[in-house]
């Protein structure tokens, strides 16, 4: 029976990681579905909406800080960064679940603001900087943690974005590479500030919940191989008060236990003698 409820929890465990796994891509599916979108009735309505892009050092190209990552100058534009946008969301949800929301919104805001300090006079829009930051926490966080797995994303990422770094470079006149390591250097601050395990924290201790039925082994040898299930409760201190458990070999339980004082062999011999003088 125990096999059989064990077996269960395990199923119902494996179930829900899949679910969550499944669901942590959803909201990047949603935030490219607003970009598509705005994307189309652009194009229907030929409205350019250029003019909601990042203007660096301008007051009102604050605006763009929050815009900018919504608006994209073409298809090609667009396609470039949705598929990143899903996964790498995605990623950071369901493995940084804890903090995921911060680490988007501190990359989203964060890109922005260096993009409006250290830009060219000019209109920086796309979802690029975002990108750059997503990718960066994942690549920055794995190095900070000193951690197998998370080392493992961080390869990962390398590979699957090989050309991460050409794209920090001033390569083409209309690539708004200034976006690009604004974006990476918000990727690194969100590492610093909210990657999980950067300062080396050791896990709480786990202890022994009052009323628990833990698992025992009594003896490991031969065909006395039993189980003890004993049941912890948590009580208040008694002063003078003596308790002990008796097993029963037969059925592998402890006894409830009793008020009987110890008392010594040394001290029975002694009381015996007195008894026959």
């Amino acid at each position: 029976m125990e096999h059989t409820l064990a077996g269960r929890d395990h199923y119902i465990a494996d179930n829900n990681s899949n679910a969550h796994f499944a669901y942590s891509f959803l909201p990047g599916m949603l935030f490219v579905a607003l970009l598509c979108l705005i994307s189309l009735l652009s194009y229907l309505t030929g409205a350019d909406l250029g003019w909601l892009g990042i203007k660096p050092r301008s007051f009102f190209g604050l605006i763009g800080i929050v815009t900018s990552p919504l608006i994209h100058g073409d298809l090609l534009h667009l396609l470039s960064n949705s598929f990143p946008l899903v996964l790498l969301s995605g990623f950071i949800l369901f493995l940084h679940r804890k903090v995921a929301v911060r680490v988007i919104v501190l990359v989203y805001v964060l890109s922005g603001i260096l993009t409006w300090l250290i830009g060219r006079p000019s209109f920086h829009i796309g979802a690029s900087g975002v990108v750059y930051g997503l990718a960066g926490f994942l690549l920055f966080n794995g190095f900070l943690r000193h951690n197998r797995s998370a080392m493992a994303v961080s390869m990962a990422i390398l590979f699957l974005y090989s050309g991460l770094f050409y794209g920090l470079l001033p390569t083409e006149e209309r690539i708004s590479w200034e976006g690009h390591i604004a974006g990476f250097v918000a990727g690194l601050v969100a590492a610093l500030v909210y990657g999980e395990g950067a300062m080396g924290k050791k896990p709480a201790p786990t202890y022994i919940e009052p009323n628990v039925v833990q698992r025992h082994v009594s003896n490991t040898m031969g065909a006395n191989y039993r189980h003890m299930h004993i049941n912890y409760k948590v009580l208040e201190p008694e002063k003078d008060k003596s308790h002990f458990y008796t097993l029963n070999t037969t059925t592998g339980n402890a006894m409830a236990p009793t008020n009987a004082a110890l008392v010594s062999s040394i001290r029975r011999r002694t009381e015996r003698a007195t008894h026959e003088r």
